[in-house]
């Protein structure tokens, strides 16, 4: 794949959701590759579209490209994209391939594994850590789900012990994948699709992609990252207002919508004694999705805290979710910080969720 080729898909790929003009792609490739050429770029777009890999759209003045899912060979275009950015982060980044290769290894035994991405990897191996998204075969079949989630994490915590390198994974089955994509809810999936790298099977990775676009779902993901303990006092109060949390005496203004997780996670970090019995409550009446909590708790070092309040919301309201939640922090050696059971059965049934 030529370098133009690649850099063009570099920059569809990662807007999904977003039309560019050819001066938008060139603008972009420019600011991530320090240089462009319009001239290039134009001809090998128009080269792109006659191969059906990309598809132009007059707006106005100007030309927008998309990528055409609809061409068999587009998810093999795209995994040669992936597979040369694995190749040219190795290349700058040796130590990796032996970390790579002995991930590798130990999870070839699990065979729901159907690709891993590597996330924002510049960012986060300044902090002496990395991210991983793993992409599971099936949808809810809880046993071998389960099974399979807890070998990973077993597996992962080995190689951070042995590296001395923080792993964060996000492990995700077909349908957790679909339902944080579809969702109008800001979530880390969506953020953390623009800027992975597909380091294992990441043909299975954008044959995904594609089989959800030919069910009619618009994919968007959020160029930005949410940090939680920067979401607004005013969006936090609407949000536990949708999820059945309303703080009296306050006034709820619509706001942006977060994903359940996001906002447990914001109350971890605040640490406020009052508004974390929030989270028994909301937890009661809707749930969350276990491996997302743990991702982001975990990687906002407050998962002691939420299986302290997990453990007793268990006990005055148990679910497969939240037992499944705490199985999964015990797995990681999570220490619990305890929390009041007294002040968290008072303020459930207060709200009619114990």
């Amino acid at each position: 794949m030529d370098t133009t080729t690649f850099r063009i898909l570099d920059i569809a790929s990662a807007y999904l959701d977003t039309p560019l003009s050819i001066n938008q792609v060139t603008g972009k490739i420019k600011e991530t590759y320090g240089t462009a050429h319009y001239a290039n770029i134009y001809t090998k777009i128009h080269d792109l579209q006659k191969q059906s890999i990309l598809n132009l759209n007059q707006t106005g003045k100007s030309s927008t490209i998309e990528l055409n899912f609809r061409n068999y060979l587009l998810t093999d275009f795209l995994a040669e994209m992936e597979i040369k950015k694995k190749i040219d982060l190795l290349k700058r980044k040796n130590d990796l391939q032996i970390l790579f290769t002995e991930m590798e290894k130990q999870l070839e035994v699990i065979y729901s594994i159907k690709s891993i991405c590597l996330a924002d990897f510049e960012s986060n191996i300044k902090l002496n850590r990395i991210e991983l998204l793993f992409l599971l075969k099936g949808s809810d079949i809880k046993l071998s789900y389960q099974h399979d989630t807890a070998q990973i994490y077993n597996e992962l915590r080995k190689l951070q012990d042995k590296h001395n390198l923080r792993i964060d994974a996000l492990i995700l089955n077909e349908s957790n994948f679909f339902d944080l994509i579809k969702t109008d809810e800001i979530n880390p999936l969506k953020e953390i699709l623009p800027r992975k790298t597909a380091f294992f099977c990441p043909q299975a990775f954008w044959n995904q992609i594609k089989q959800i676009t030919e069910t009619g779902i618009k994919i968007k993901v959020n160029e930005n990252q949410t940090n939680p303990a920067r979401i607004s006092d005013s969006d936090l109060t609407y949000n536990l207002a949708r999820f059945g949390y309303k703080e009296f005496g306050l006034t709820i203004e619509q706001g942006q919508r977060f994903c359940i997780e996001y906002i447990i996670t914001t109350l971890l970090i605040q640490n406020d004694a009052r508004r974390m019995l929030a989270i028994p409550i909301i937890l009661a009446k809707n749930g969350a999705r276990s491996n997302l909590i743990i991702f982001l708790t975990q990687k906002y070092e407050v998962s002691g805290r939420l299986l302290g309040l997990m453990r007793i919301t268990n006990k005055i309201k148990p679910t497969k979710e939240i037992g499944e939640a705490i199985k999964l922090l015990e797995i990681l050696n999570t220490k619990e910080i305890p929390a009041n059971e007294k002040d968290i059965l008072q303020k459930m049934r207060l709200y009619n969720a114990a």
